[in-house]
């Protein structure tokens, strides 16, 4: 029994090794594609256009520290103390765009997808 249970755990980290690899690139790729830098590697090869995988982001798919720092970098005063609903109605009539969705909002099979998608690009 102990041999089956070492394979197991054996396997079992192979695989969590391999899911935190694809998720640690494809959030390069995201942070790549919401800094406005193309990857050097992505530029080699052909743009590899991250925001469109990922789709239309919405401010009401953020979290409200997601949107206070947007706040903050935007320049906007007095968000503080604002809920997520007026912080969102705050950066909308400022003009910001949306960044794309979190990746915790996909499912596994989708972030898959992404990637394969990502890696056929390259």
């Amino acid at each position: 029994m102990g041999r089956l249970a070492e394979a197991l755990r054996a396997n079992l980290k192979s695989v969590a090794e391999s899911d935190a690899r694809a998720l640690r690139e494809m959030d390069q790729e995201l942070k790549a594609a919401t800094s406005g830098v193309v990857p050097a590697e992505a530029q080699l090869t052909g743009q590899v256009n991250a925001k469109a995988l990922l789709g239309k982001g919405s401010f009401k798919q953020q979290t409200v520290t997601t949107l206070k720092r947007l706040c903050k970098e935007n320049g906007i005063k007095g968000f503080s103390k604002q809920k997520k609903a007026e912080l969102c109605k705050t950066l909308e009539a400022q003009g910001i765009q949306a960044p794309p969705p979190p990746l915790e909002s996909f499912s596994k099979k989708e972030l898959v997808a992404m990637l394969k998608t990502l890696l056929e690009l390259k």
